[in-house]
């Protein structure tokens, strides 16, 4: 903090309740002389502190996935989306937590989540959801069916319905456990939906607030971005993933080549383990590379 805002330390504190001072730090730049030489003191603290834990096995139920698309093509409903949708499954089935967001590119297929909602308490926050941001929209003056954009058409995706239906695969079959909203975490184990837009960054940052340990992001397209936690980049098309290996993560393409999606499965599902283990890094956690993006709405003063 630098001191005179309005969102200041003591404000925020009370704000954000309860918080372990070994893990959470503060810092007003205005109440010290060096800011450069406390910050440094408190980041060897930190650093003290988590030298003291070490790595222990556990088992996949205490994972936590993100399910997110972008830059979607022709192969993305065939290809990557349904493959990350049978990881999803696998990892409920172990007692694991995956999020799906992204609610702008459920438009059209929304109901496919809603009749897996549940109980009627989710069903309604499943409707809610949904409405809340066509009224976000439309209140700025924006349509509701504006999607697929202009690289999802030169990829092959033709309808709003196309690309939706595409997405909502993320999810997999397992029923809909909770809604979260926009900033709040992931409480409930299976599959979650996370109130976020469909911007890439805005949405993958989200899913990091939320509690995903990493992001499964699928793309016809490809992009280099990352969010605070591992990036997962898998790609609808085997040309994509030679052509940009140094975005792409993994390759689904070869099951439109011939490859089963079990068998795709298999061994994306054991890459995911390496990756939350430790024993690799995805391309742009290997290059140091997340942005943070937030989702603001109204008057910036």
């Amino acid at each position: 903090s630098l001191g005179c805002q309005n969102n200041h330390v003591s404000l925020m504190k009370e704000f954000i309740g309860d918080y372990d001072p070994d893990r959470v730090k503060f810092l007003v730049c205005q109440d010290v002389e060096d800011e450069i030489e406390a910050g440094t003191a408190i980041v060897k603290d930190l650093c003290h502190y988590a030298a003291q834990f070490h790595r222990q096995p556990c088992d996949a139920s205490l994972l936590t996935i993100g399910l997110k698309c972008g830059g979607s093509d022709g192969f993305s409903g065939i290809t990557a989306n349904p493959l990350v949708g049978e990881i999803s499954n696998r990892l409920i089935a172990a007692g694991g937590t995956s999020i799906l967001t992204e609610v702008p590119e459920m438009f059209g297929a929304e109901t496919l989540l809603m009749n897996r909602a549940r109980n009627r308490e989710v069903f309604d926050k499943t409707v809610d959801l949904i409405n809340h941001f066509k009224e976000y929209f439309m209140s700025y003056g924006e349509k509701i069916n504006e999607n697929p954009s202009p690289g999802n058409k030169a990829g092959g995706i033709t309808t709003l319905e196309d690309k939706s239906l595409g997405c909502v695969q993320k999810g997999g079959r397992a029923l809909v456990e909770y809604v979260i909203a926009y900033g709040d975490r992931a409480t409930k184990k299976g599959l979650n939906l996370l109130q976020a837009p469909g911007n890439d960054l805005v949405a993958s940052n989200a899913l990091a607030a939320a509690g995903a340990h990493m992001v499964l992001f699928t793309t016809g397209r490809g992009t280099p971005f990352a969010c605070p936690v591992p990036t997962i980049k898998i790609s609808s098309n085997s040309h994509l993933a030679g052509f940009k290996r140094n975005w792409i993560d993994f390759n689904a393409g070869t099951i439109a080549e011939g490859e089963s999606r079990e068998a795709a499965a298999d061994r994306l599902f054991q890459y995911i383990l390496d990756v939350a283990s430790g024993r690799v890094h995805a391309k742009s956690e290997a290059l140091d590379k997340h942005e943070l993006a937030i989702f603001k709405n109204g008057v910036t003063l």
